[in-house]
């Protein structure tokens, strides 16, 4: 696992004297409020102001002093110390900490969730399977019976016709 976590990518520069436009990877963009400290390519940086405009974080930081040192950082990532994500409440999961967990029925590997589709009304499980394929499970109780982190594996069931 990474030691960092991504909280969102730099899409563009901000103004004249270096500032960051931001496309946040988190639910809440508030986050961004709370932090002191950002770390973008594993570097640290010092966070001098956030303000959003729209969906975007516009993000000045004490290290960027014009726009051609915010230039070199497009694309980029800002990320967070793993140690420094909120807890969620017992039973929710980051999206990070569930890519890459291996999905199973019973005792049968179905393969490896790849992504999650955050659909609106639930979230789906893209699971790909030995064989290449995709499997997309709905993000429904009633499929998903265990996320066990530590054994780095998912339990579900899979409803009728599915797969057919």
């Amino acid at each position: 696992m990474s030691e960092f976590i991504k909280i969102g990518q730099i899409i563009n520069t901000h103004g004249h004297i270096g500032g960051l436009k931001i496309y946040p990877l988190t639910d809440d963009p508030h986050r961004f409020f709370e932090l002191r400290q950002v770390y973008i390519a594993q570097k640290p940086y010092t966070i001098a102001e956030v303000r959003l405009h729209q969906n975007f974080v516009l993000l000045s930081l004490q290290e960027i002093a014009d726009m051609n040192a915010a230039e070199q950082l497009k694309n980029l990532y800002v990320e967070i110390p793993r140690q420094e994500v909120k807890p969620l409440p017992e039973g929710s999961y980051y999206l990070f900490e569930l890519v890459g967990l291996a999905v199973y029925e019973d005792e049968k590997l179905l393969g490896t969730l790849t992504n999650v589709l955050q659909t609106g009304s639930n979230d789906v499980y893209v699971v790909k399977t030995p064989e290449e394929k995709e499997i997309y499970l709905p993000a429904l109780k009633s499929v998903v019976k265990e996320v066990d982190l530590k054994a780095g594996r998912i339990n579900v069931i899979i409803p009728p016709g599915l797969l057919d």
